[in-house]
């Protein structure tokens, strides 16, 4: 489930530190940088809430780590590819 709604189970009070589900990261660099990979950043995203609300913190983790990973490697993508656009223009139009 990762329509924002949280479903019924085990209250989650108590339980320590949540895994960040890298949602608005997710968002961002699948619509900056690279959509193959923020696509997928984005379905690790939603199974790290949809792990939560049923209480695997274990899989949580895991899908977090995931996410966090894709969207780090879809940013270092982005950049590489916009610098290097950046360098092809200056030098096709200065040399």
């Amino acid at each position: 489930q990762c329509n924002g709604q949280s479903a019924p189970g085990p209250s989650l009070a108590g339980r320590g530190h949540l895994p960040k589900d890298y949602m608005v990261e997710s968002m961002l660099v699948t619509l900056f940088c690279c959509l193959l990979t923020g696509v997928i950043a984005l379905v690790f995203s939603c199974e790290t809430r949809s792990a939560v609300d049923r209480g695997d913190m274990a899989q949580a983790y895991v899908a977090s780590r995931r996410a966090r990973s894709l969207v780090l490697f879809s940013l270092i993508f982005g950049l590489f590819v916009s610098i290097s656009w950046v360098i092809y223009v200056v030098v096709v139009l200065y040399l």
